[in-house]
């Protein structure tokens, strides 16, 4: 009777062992799950981040090549427009004559442009208000 009673004590003490270590493994998982799922949300917010970001540049890119399409249109028509004025100019003494005479000082300064980089700068330039003094007004006008 002893020796079924010290194995059914050692039985227990076994039963007890086991059900602390499920409990423990069973709180380990818990934890593992809840980091698992953490890690998930991270990531998915990253993959998040980084389709935007891929989308963000095609889209600048994009807009960069429409721009620099657009820029080379802009620079082959002035090139098309000055070579019409010199063409225009060895056609007509009188044009050349014109186009050889100096402009008036107050034409050759609004004419005259810092070098600017952006709207901003071109914006703050515009708005110094360096303009033209008046003419002199007749009372018939």
């Amino acid at each position: 009777m002893r020796v079924l009673i010290a194995m059914l004590a050692v039985a227990l003490t076994m039963l007890g062992w086991q059900s602390w270590r499920l409990n423990s493994a069973s709180h380990t998982i818990e934890a593992q799950d809840r980091a698992l799922k953490d890690k998930a949300d991270a990531l998915a917010k990253k993959n998040s981040q980084l389709i935007s970001l891929s989308i963000l540049t095609e889209t600048n890119s994009r807009e960069q090549t429409r721009l620099y399409a657009a820029a080379e249109d802009t620079r082959a028509f002035l090139h098309q427009r000055l070579n019409r004025i010199e063409e225009l100019k060895r056609e007509n003494d009188d044009l050349q004559r014109w186009a050889d005479t100096l402009l008036p000082a107050d034409v050759v300064r609004l004419r005259e442009r810092p070098a600017v980089t952006g709207g901003a700068a071109y914006r703050e330039w515009l708005s110094k208000g360096d303009t033209v003094p008046p003419g002199k007004v007749s009372p018939a006008q």
